[in-house]
This record gives C-alpha cells, structure tokens and sequence, in this order.
C-alpha cells in the first residue's frame, strides 16, 4: 500500500446471541473503542467535531440477530488481514468479524432484508398456525401501522405489506417451533421491521407467542441479488 494511501474497506460481522441486545448506538461506540485499541487508523472527517467515517448499512433494531451485517470504514496505510486480525481480539462476545475487502458495491443499494422468524406458541396447531400465517401474509392489500414523520410530526401511517414482501416461506420442525423466512423491502429511504409483521400476526390471530427469535441472514441489492458476492 502506498505512503498515505486511504483505502476504503467493508467489513462484514455478524451479531448473535446476547449480543442482539446491544443498541446501533451503542455498538457503534463498540468499534469506535475496538478502533482505537487496535490501533487501527481510521480516518475522521474533517472540522469542529471529527468523527470516524463509519457507516452501518441498515442497522438493526434492537433483539434483532445479524448473520451478516455490512460496516464501511477508511483507513490510512493498513491492509484488509491485517485489519481483520486486530479487530477481531477486540470485539466483546457475540460480534465475530468474518472478512474485511474493499468494496464493490455502495452499501446504499441494499434493497432487502432476508429474515428467519422462529416462534414458539401454544395458542395453535404447529400445522394451523402454518395455514393461518400464510393466509394472512399473502392477502391482497394486507397493510399494517407504522409510526413515520410528516415534516417535523410523528404520525401513524398505514403501509402496504402486500408490496414489501417479497419472498414468504413457512413451516415448522415437526417439534414446537413454527419457522417463517421472508424477504422485507430494506433501503436507506424505507424499511418494513419484521416486528411488524410479528405484532400483526399476533393482533390478527389474537394470539401471544411465548417467543420469538429474528435473524437477519442477508441483505440483497435493489435488484433483488446477493449483496455478498465476496463472501
């Protein structure tokens, strides 16, 4: 690498077990901290309050796993497994970084979000719950709540789950647990949270689960294709 060269990298991560209950705002002082101890030398931008060029493509909600989830950074005269082998001891339990490569794609044109749903819930049949999930979530003009902005007022909107599901699958493991994947619309402009669609299947079939575990597997380009082609 050149005397001073920038070089910009993804890192790819994934986020599981109680690490799903770290905040965006918190893991993001995570790296920060894990930057600095491995003496990493990652750029800041510029004027009265430089902070590190980081960014996270489509964050995760809080209790939310991540299998792999994208950070972009830019560093200054480090290569990509060297990166990797320090931030790697630095990183608390549960955050496993999985590669570090430059880029090719801009993490702005993530599109979707691939999400496994496990439930476990006693209300119904394994077998019905599979029948009455799928009915619901492919009715025609299915919509649901969300809390969004009009101009500086935080207003409920109504927004069509019919147009952001773009792939649905279900089934169950024959023991307690009923499975449920789907692909959601996930772009910087709007995105479909899966509790969502959990708070409405529990609100149509006036169920409660006993739980409910989400994992993100993988975002996809607007163009509906495996954003990790490195990987």
């Amino acid at each position: 690498m050149e005397v001073n060269a920038v070089q910009n990298v993804r890192i790819i991560f994934s986020k599981t077990d109680n690490a799903r209950f770290i905040s965006h705002l918190d893991l993001v002082r995570c790296f920060q901290r894990a930057f600095q101890r491995a003496n990493i030398p990652i750029i800041f931008t510029e004027g009265f309050n430089p902070k590190p060029y980081m960014t996270f493509a489509m964050p995760l909600s809080l209790g939310i796993e991540g299998l792999n989830e994208i950070l972009d950074i830019k560093v200054k005269n480090m290569g990509f497994d060297e990166i990797k082998i320090r931030l790697e001891k630095e990183m608390p339990e549960g955050i496993k970084i999985l590669s570090c490569h430059e880029p090719e794609i801009k993490a702005s044109e993530v599109g979707f979000s691939q999400y496994i749903i496990e439930i476990k819930q006693r209300a119904m049949s394994l077998e019905a719950f599979d029948k009455a999930v799928y009915e619901l979530l492919t009715t025609p003009g299915l919509t649901v709540s969300k809390l969004g902005k009009q101009g500086k007022r935080k207003v409920v909107k109504e927004i069509s789950l019919t147009e952001n599901i773009q792939s649905l699958k279900n089934w169950n493991d024959n023991r307690e647990t009923n499975v449920i994947t789907m692909i959601l619309t996930s772009n910087n402009s709007f995105g479909i949270n899966p509790f969502l669609v959990l708070n409405l299947i529990e609100e149509r079939l006036e169920i409660s689960f006993d739980s409910a575990h989400i994992i993100r597997k993988k975002m996809l380009t607007l163009d509906g294709k495996d954003f990790y082609s490195l990987d």
